[in-house]
């Protein structure tokens, strides 16, 4: 093996070690606990079982699942998917499990942003600084963006995806070669990490993006010699953002449809990004999980400092920083770092900048974020601090240098004792940094999953699980329970492996939240849970129509996991309920969990779906709201969708259709598979009714046993074009406000 290859291998576990040491105790149980406070945890590490699941186990589109917010499902592209993580972990997945697999990732990708950090900084002392190769100075750097206690406080809360940036200095020293040295390789590799990030985490494809535009606006501006305007400032660029948009396109295909037909539903107002703001003062502050000044922050006027917003850039690097920068303050390239340091350092300050929770009015640069597309996505300004650490970190390691260079020619030292002073100084510069730092113990959640969940998982049939606590979730708010506790609850379906009712997503269209909130028997439980009483009338009500709802969703299992009660979220208090008005048998209890099996009544061979007491569960998409009466629901859209269970024997599809064009085409697909075209002068059509056009005619569409599923049945009627109603006296125009 050759000698640099072995330093490189030693520079890479030299980060590994880092990792393992600063995310203390997470070492110490691998495969039970994660690091995290409840929150995020769970979901990310389920992330990893999904993309396993849906490539080996049941194939299928990793960007979609219906394995939440069943039958509905949900789009992924919007939520914090990290499908590339899914897939370097599935090795990890395979062997070791999910919750092993989660944290022997977690420490690779803080290794592997150490390493690429590494590099670029190498590549930058000798290419752009005209400093020389300097393996000490590159490494500290790669401790300082991988280990900052920024990047440890999104491990302290189970943000993993949000802790992933492993990918950015790669791409970013390929880009800084391809700036130099316009080769399409350089163009291939930027693209290729770019892209991975973008799998990885989208919101740090977008700040590298941002990067990438102030390299190039920084190039004509303060040019360096060589060719100028089309070759040397935009064809070179050209391969990578052909490459980028390649590689990007499934995850775009997979969001235009979604976005398109439901809106810009990436922000809502500004997205309480004040909220998600850093403080100026917070810069000097360690961070609440410093294990001797964690208090400090608490005793300043900072404001939201325990959600990853409070950005703690450390006396060390600072000082280093100036250091470097007064020693390069000749070279056009420090001024870069230093101007992007700058930059970011503001955009992390958010929309106004506040000092010890004071807002000064003055606008920072995340104003400018706010407007523009895709990038408005992001409303948590702290999370630009990834940008502000990669831009300090070649600084400090050029101070690092400097301190060395000046102690070397120190009458004091002696030409023996020059690798001594370079260890010892070496070894002091890391451990103020790590100290400053530190973040240990870091907070864990147990992540072992109760056992009457084989109980579920040794099912053979087909179902859904409600586990409760239970709630929707997206990135603006919690519609259910206020705990953590359901987010658990999607963790502990890597086991059962059974659809769920709830869900937790970033971005989603309203209606994803709207159909469960307002469903029956689900509502009465939501408000249960949440601490709300229900009138002995509404008891009476639901009963009645109970088994159907179960049977709707396909409900077989019903877990409750008492907590104690708290704003917002008592769970034990739906047991009455359950108990009283739900078709089940106990079949497990103790004080930690209470398992409930339901006895579902047989699939429906008929629905009406419009007068149907659960008509409002079989409209999805594409749909007006029922009116009272059970006469009409309107399709507003040129697509619209219904989620019906039946028995699975040949059925008739019976509608009514108004179009006053006799070219207009509706064809139909039935779970996927099935497409049958109708056109209003070719069969299937059956016309049971024609009179004259203002009584619209009723047809029938025959659907084979081939095509029917015995339970949910998703029929998507397509049409080409949409028709004013002209025969109904009600509404067709639906308006919902404020959810």
């Amino acid at each position: 093996m050759r000698q640099s290859t072995k330093t490189h291998i030693l520079i890479f576990l030299a980060f590994l070690l880092l990792a393992l040491a600063l995310t203390y105790p997470t070492v110490t149980h691998l495969g039970t606990f994660l690091p995290g406070d409840g929150g995020d945890d769970p979901a990310i590490a389920w992330n990893l079982w999904w993309v396993k699941f849906s490539l080996l186990n049941q194939p299928q589109n990793p960007f979609f699942t219906q394995m939440m917010f069943y039958p509905l499902g949900i789009n992924l592209a919007f939520y914090t998917h990290t499908l590339l993580n899914g897939l370097t972990a599935l090795p990890l997945l395979l062997n070791f499990g999910t919750v092993a697999a989660s944290n022997l990732h977690m420490f690779f990708t803080l290794a592997a942003g150490g390493y690429g950090t590494f590099l670029l900084t190498r590549y930058l002392l000798v290419r752009e600084f005209r400093r020389g190769d300097d393996i000490p100075a590159a490494f500290f750097a790669g401790v300082v963006y991988a280990f900052a206690s920024s990047k440890l406080f999104y491990v302290a809360l189970g943000q993993f995806n949000i802790a992933s940036t492993h990918w950015i200095p790669f791409a970013a020293l390929f880009f800084l070669k391809l700036k130099n040295d316009p080769r399409p390789r350089y163009a291939a590799l930027t693209a290729l990490f770019l892209v991975m990030q973008a799998y990885t985490e989208m919101t740090y494809a977008s700040f590298l993006l941002v990067w990438m535009a102030l390299v190039w606006v920084w190039e004509i501006l303060f040019p360096n010699g060589g060719g100028r305007g089309w070759n040397r400032h935009i064809r070179p660029y050209l391969p990578l953002a052909g490459l980028f948009a390649l590689g990007i396109a499934p995850i775009l295909a997979a969001m235009l449809p979604d976005m398109l037909a439901e809106g810009d539903f990436l922000v809502v107002g500004g997205g309480f990004a004040d909220a998600f703001s850093a403080d100026l003062l917070g810069f000097f502050v360690p961070t609440m999980h410093h294990p001797l000044f964690g208090g400090w922050v608490a005793r300043t006027g900072i404001a939201n400092f325990d959600k990853g917003q409070h950005i703690f850039i450390g006396y060390t690097v600072t000082a280093l920083a100036v250091i470097g920068l007064w020693r390069l303050r000749r070279n056009r390239a420090a001024w870069f770092w230093a101007f992007a340091a700058l930059f970011f350092a503001l955009t992390t300050l958010g929309p106004n900048i506040t000092v010890n929770g004071y807002a000064t009015g003055i606008p920072g640069p995340f104003i400018l974020f706010q407007h523009l597309p895709i990038f408005k996505g992001n409303r948590y300004p702290s999370r630009y601090s990834v940008m502000l650490l990669l831009s300090l970190a070649p600084l400090a390691a050029i101070g690092f240098q400097q301190l060395v260079v000046s102690l070397r020619h120190s009458s004091l030292v002696t030409r023996h004792s020059r690798f001594t002073l370079h260890v010892s100084l070496f070894t002091i510069l890391m451990a103020f940094f790590i100290f400053e730092n530190l973040s240990i113990p870091l907070p864990q959640s147990d992540m072992r999953v109760p056992e009457e969940y084989q109980i579920i998982a040794a099912d053979p049939d087909d179902f859904t699980v409600l586990d409760i606590p239970f709630a929707w979730r997206n990135g603006f708010r919690i519609t259910g329970a206020y705990t953590t506790g359901f987010m658990f609850g999607q963790f502990y379906q890597t086991v059962h492996q059974k659809p769920m009712v709830q869900g937790n997503t970033s971005r989603n269209p309203e209606l994803k939240f709207r159909y469960f909130t307002t469903a029956p028997i689900l509502s009465s439980l939501r408000a249960l849970e949440t601490g709300h009483d229900l009138p002995p009338e509404q008891w009476d009500a639901d009963r009645a129509i109970a088994g159907d709802v179960l049977r709707f969703f396909g409900i077989k299992y019903i877990v409750v996991r008492p907590e104690t009660p708290g704003y917002l979220n008592n769970p034990q208090a739906t047991i009455p309920y359950i108990e009283s008005v739900l078709p089940v048998e106990k079949i497990s209890e103790s004080p930690d969990l209470i398992l409930y099996r339901v006895n579902l009544p047989p699939l429906p061979a008929e629905i009406d779906l419009r007068r149907s007491p659960l008509r409002r569960l079989y409209f999805a998409e594409g749909w007006g709201l029922p009116d009272e009466f059970g006469n009409y629901v309107v399709a507003q859209r040129k697509t619209a969708r219904l989620m019906v269970p039946l028995d699975g024997e040949a059925k008739v599809l019976r509608y009514t259709t108004q179009s006053m064009n006799p070219a207009n085409r509706i064809w139909i697909d039935i779970n996927g598979d099935a497409v049958y075209p109708i056109t209003n002068h070719q069969s299937p059509i059956s016309p049971i009714n024609t009179q004259p056009s203002f009584t619209p005619p009723i047809v029938e569409i025959p659907i084979p046993a081939e095509a029917v599923r015995a339970g949910m049945n998703d029929i998507t009627l397509h049409f080409n074009e949409l028709s004013p109603v002209v025969s109904n006296p009600y509404p067709v125009i639906t308006i919902v406000s404020a959810g």
